[in-house]
């Protein structure tokens, strides 16, 4: 029996939160997904679902850093950060 996989809810709520919702509420989907296929006992659907909540996951992160940096790129080409 191999190991159970993570379910990465706690990443997926942070990244749902902090960076970026709309990617972020598919990731926490997927991971409450995997956890309640791991208490079904369906191993192969929780893994399956466990790599889509870590892609999506990693999708929130990456698409809420890149808004934030050209937010941070956009004021500072706009002089917001000068006195």
């Amino acid at each position: 029996m191999n190991s159970a996989p993570k379910t990465y809810l706690r990443s997926s709520l942070i990244g749902a939160i902090f960076f970026f919702l709309p990617l972020g509420i598919v990731a926490v989907s997927f991971a409450f997904s995997t956890r309640n296929r791991l208490e079904n006992g369906d191993e192969i659907g929780a893994a399956r679902a466990a790599r889509w909540a870590r892609r999506f996951m990693v999708m929130t992160f990456v698409v809420g850093g890149a808004i934030y940096l050209l937010l941070v790129i956009a004021f500072l080409a706009l002089g917001a950060f000068s006195s």
